[in-house]
């Protein structure tokens, strides 16, 4: 079925699609994907409205909604149902349906366009964060956790699954295995569900592959898990919007520093290899060799103590933090 250029012109605004995607949005939606989008285009519908649309020219129109919004393409919020936005489709659409079908540059464009709304959407409250605002808001929550701590937020979660992770399918600048997003809620029910044993073999292997583990963190100690992020500097939409807004020095938040033990240390350099930060340094100064911690570049994430075959750093809760 043939969609005509003025009825994808409509889908773009209705989805605020970016104009460098126009032409590929045939990749993203299919001929009844179309049909849904076009009766939602004066806003939310009825589900039931929406099947019998459907009905008049597909068979199970019930099932076509389904997998619409299994898709992203429509959301349903108890009895309505809305259109989805390009952005939450387009990072389904990279994690479950691959990038093959657009050229690289239009990947390049579509992630740096994804970054760039992020970004905005939590500048406000980074700013305020940064600022020293007592209430800045939830995403200044977002902080680095412990191997350890990691392990714990999966034990005390009733269920686990295994997202592909949607910073490094979209971002596609590492060559990290994007199967490590674990995650406590199984949205629109893509995941996979693991045990959480299975789930703390895969934080394992990630932090022996050195990526750091995040989640969210109240400033008063409280928690409320999201997931746990298993993150590389590469590609990771909070570090790469961090450093766009200008907050790394504070954000995501640093609740632990390295504390060097320098009597088991063996100079290895292992752990400066490990820190994504830069933050552990051999001195090779007329004193001899020796290892260097610059605390104001360690973000705490314990990459380099989880890495030490000489348990020659320790991990320090930082003063006032939770």
């Amino acid at each position: 079925m043939t969609i005509p250029t003025e009825q994808w012109a409509r889908i773009a605004g209705i989805v605020d699609a970016p104009d460098f995607v126009h032409p590929w949005l045939d990749r993203f939606y299919e001929a009844p994907d179309v049909g849904l989008l076009l009766a939602l285009a004066e806003g939310p519908q009825p589900v039931t409205a929406l099947e019998t649309l459907v009905a008049a020219t597909h068979d199970d129109a019930a099932a076509i909604v389904a997998r619409a919004y299994r898709r992203s393409v429509v959301d349903l919020d108890g009895d309505e149902a809305r259109a989805a936005s390009f952005a939450d489709r387009s990072a389904l659409w990279a994690q479950f349906e691959g990038w093959k079908d657009v050229p690289g540059g239009v990947r390049a464009q579509l992630a740096d366009w994804w970054l760039e709304g992020y970004a905005e959407s939590v500048r406000e409250t980074l700013t305020r964060f940064r600022d020293g605002h007592v209430d800045p808001g939830p995403d200044a929550d977002y902080a680095y956790l412990l191997l350890s701590e990691a392990e714990d937020v999966v034990r005390n979660q009733d269920r686990v699954y295994l997202w592909p992770c949607d910073c490094r399918t979209l971002k596609g600048a590492c060559d990290q295995s994007v199967y490590n997003c674990i995650r406590f809620a199984n949205d629109r029910d893509l995941g996979w569900e693991i045990s959480k044993e299975r789930a703390i073999e895969i934080i394992r292997e990630a932090d022996r592959a050195g990526l750091t583990h995040t989640d969210y963190v109240g400033l008063g100690g409280e928690r409320d898990p999201h997931a746990i992020c298993n993150c590389c500097t590469d590609c990771c939409q909070p570090h790469l919007a961090a450093e766009r807004l200008g907050v790394s020095d504070v954000w995501p938040r640093r609740r632990h520093v390295a504390r060097l033990v320098p009597d088991a240390c063996t100079l290895c350099g292992t752990c400066t290899e490990r820190c994504p930060f830069g933050a552990l340094t051999i001195d090779e100064g007329g004193g001899g060799e020796e290892l260097v911690l610059t605390t104001s570049q360690c973000r705490g994430c314990g990459l380099c103590a989880t890495g030490c075959p000489e348990t020659a750093i320790e991990m320090e809760a930082r003063a006032g933090a939770v």
